[in-house]
């Protein structure tokens, strides 16, 4: 099965880098859903959170002042700050 390559950064440096089977972002005007096979180029601005699905279970980050992309199979953040949340699915 093909993964995502995720990182999620803030300008002091990477807060998580992985791998995800799919991903899960919400943004000011609702959600977006990214499955592993999907590899069209996406930018979206304002993201204020994102679900990762990992190997070990999701993972639930909300974001501040987020540009968040996806090119091939890697989807990257930038924001101003990245916070973990507790885990849930979607």
């Amino acid at each position: 099965m093909n993964h995502l390559s995720v990182q999620l950064s803030t300008a002091t440096g990477c807060v998580f880098s992985g791998s995800a089977s799919s991903i899960d972002v919400r943004t000011d005007s609702g959600s977006i859903h990214i499955n592993s096979h999907d590899e069209s180029f996406l930018s979206m601005l304002h993201a204020t959170e994102v679900t990762v699905q990992t190997p070990d279970g999701p993972r639930a980050f909300a974001l501040d002042n987020a540009v968040a992309g996806l090119k091939g199979q890697r989807f990257t953040v930038l924001a101003e700050s990245v916070r973990p949340l507790e885990s849930r699915s979607i």
